[in-house]
């Protein structure tokens, strides 16, 4: 129970106003039949979106490290009709994707959990088809007290910047919109 009141305030986060998931969606320029990997889908509120934009010639893939997160998205798909999503669970950096299969690997909120960036996302070109693009958006360092700097869930944009780099990507587009989040889009060197 505990896990579906997280789960649900997620995706009340995600939908809000200011965090502006449209606008997000709208500028990945998702086309119908792209096949999409939502890297740490948590609640599923982006993996259900994608999943409509994609349509049925589409797969959306929700990878997550929590099978009860798999699964209380897996509900609300079947609630929603939607069957073109494929729940992956991952185990570190262990994730069973198609190769060269990806349009787009989409990690909100993500960067800032993993202990080795570079290496992980360097392990995710293998899944992109060539054009395809990876999305990141992270928390912002804040100062004062709030949940983001207590429990350090921000990544400062230079450092994902600089471990994209790293991974071999290259900065397509960043985009400015969101007040408490970076955003940025990668492509492969």
């Amino acid at each position: 129970m505990f896990t579906s009141l997280f789960l649900k305030m997620l995706n009340r986060e995600a939908a809000s106003r200011k965090n502006k998931s449209e606008r997000i969606i709208e500028s990945l320029r998702i086309q119908e039949g792209y096949r999409i990997a939502d890297i740490g889908s948590g609640g599923g509120y982006f993996t259900l979106k994608f999943a409509r934009k994609v349509g049925e010639a589409g797969k959306v893939y929700a990878v997550d490290t929590r099978t009860k997160y798999l699964d209380f998205v897996r509900r609300q798909a079947e609630r929603e009709g939607l069957d073109n999503i494929i729940f992956v669970p991952a185990a570190g950096d262990e994730i069973n994707l198609p190769q060269a299969a990806l349009d787009l690997v989409f990690a909100r909120n993500v960067f800032h959990h993993l202990t080795e960036p570079a290496k992980y996302f360097h392990n995710l070109k293998r899944f992109l088809k060539p054009g395809g693009k990876v999305a990141i958006i992270d928390h912002k360092p804040k100062a004062g007290f709030s949940f983001v700097s207590l429990f350090r869930h921000h990544t400062p944009e230079e450092f994902i910047l600089q471990e994209m780099e790293n991974a071999g990507y290259f900065l397509v587009e960043s985009f400015d919109f969101l007040s408490e989040q970076t955003f940025n889009l990668f492509g492969v060197k």
